[in-house]
């Protein structure tokens, strides 16, 4: 019971972050403004960028069925398929659910042990981890100038301001503020340490052997070219993605290649934020500051980010649809064939 409570005030805490965050985005948004940018819009680009999600999608699935292979298992395209999309829509709602969502689903199709499709999905989300780091790394150098403004503008010096200053020149309230956070984060620890240590060993057996089994299926792959091959073209989709939308307006098709890539390591860390979504508000507001390190000011910056965010969540929703109807057909067509053998 206790874990539940705490599952639905973790749920409704992230949930109200993401609210926050967006109120914070769109509270000085001119809507009138808004309305006149739109209107010089060319939105042929949006076509674009969803064959460009459905081709990372494809790659993401044919990745998928390597590392299911790898474990001496198979399954087929189509119901890997709707399984990644069934995920990525659930994840929108629960972010983390939609991993196991995944796994049942394929499963519930195909019959290959949980604790095995797990594997693959958690070594599939640590190869992800590296891609983003290195990514990182690569926008970090070439992109350096951008970055630490930006870390600058948007970390150190707020939380200087608002926090340290304060707190130095004997702000009552800071003090006061700061003092009764770490108060309830001391009551909190230990009102839930029983529960974290009775949980936390076999949270961690079960994620290390889940770990273990991925590491298993990647050691026995055999095309670890192809399936770094399509970890590359996976990324540059991504890339691509979020470059197609800088030529709807004028306005933000100043911007350029680096641009482009850092838009997409700051936004990845802002969607892998684990708030309902995808990330909602914390990719808003982070995207929306990176573009304005490269010049793009006033609403152009603002809706080029909430473009790129709605233009992902509708795909999500599109496939999530494609994903279910894929599913429920299969599912269908299995249970006559068990019915009518003949």
């Amino acid at each position: 019971m206790k874990t539940k409570s705490l599952q639905i005030l973790q749920y409704f805490i992230l949930l109200a972050a993401g609210v926050a965050l967006l109120w914070l985005f769109f509270k000085d948004f001119d809507f009138v403004e808004l309305k006149q940018l739109m209107s010089t819009g060319n939105f042929s680009w949006f076509y674009l960028v969803m064959l460009t999600s459905i081709g990372v999608y494809v790659l993401r699935v044919l990745r998928w069925q390597m590392l299911i292979k790898a474990i001496g298992k198979e399954a087929s395209f189509g119901n890997a398929f709707s399984a990644l999309s069934i995920g990525y829509f659930v994840n929108f709602f629960v972010p983390r659910l939609g991993e196991l969502t995944r796994c049942l689903s394929v499963k519930k199709q195909h019959d290959i042990p949980l604790l095995q499709l797990l594997g693959t999905v958690i070594i599939e989300r640590v190869i992800d981890i590296i891609s983003l780091i290195i990514v990182l790394f690569f926008t970090l150098i070439l992109q350096f100038d951008q970055i630490i403004e930006f870390v600058n503008k948007n970390i150190f010096v707020p939380f200087y301001n608002v926090v340290i200053f304060k707190i130095i020149s004997g702000n009552g309230k800071i003090i006061i503020v700061a003092f009764s956070i770490l108060i309830v984060s001391v009551f909190l620890f230990f009102y839930f340490r029983k529960y974290i240590q009775k949980k936390s060993p076999k949270l961690l057996l079960k994620f290390i052997q889940g770990l273990k089994e991925g590491l298993a299926s990647v050691a026995k792959l055999q095309q670890k070219k192809l399936f770094v091959i399509y970890t590359f073209l996976i990324w540059v989709g991504y890339f691509l993605m979020t470059y197609f939308w800088f030529f709807v307006f004028k306005e933000t098709s100043v911007l350029t290649w680096g641009a482009c890539l850092t838009i997409l390591s700051i936004g990845t860390i802002g969607r892998s934020v684990p708030i309902q979504g995808g990330g909602m508000g914390a990719y808003h507001f982070l995207v929306g500051q990176v573009v304005l390190l490269y010049g793009v000011v006033g609403i152009a910056g603002k809706t080029l980010a909430t473009l790129i965010h709605a233009g992902q969540t509708f795909f999500t929703f599109a496939m999530g649809l494609v994903g279910l109807i894929i599913f429920f057909l299969g599912y269908w067509r299995a249970s006559n064939t068990k019915t009518n053998p003949n």
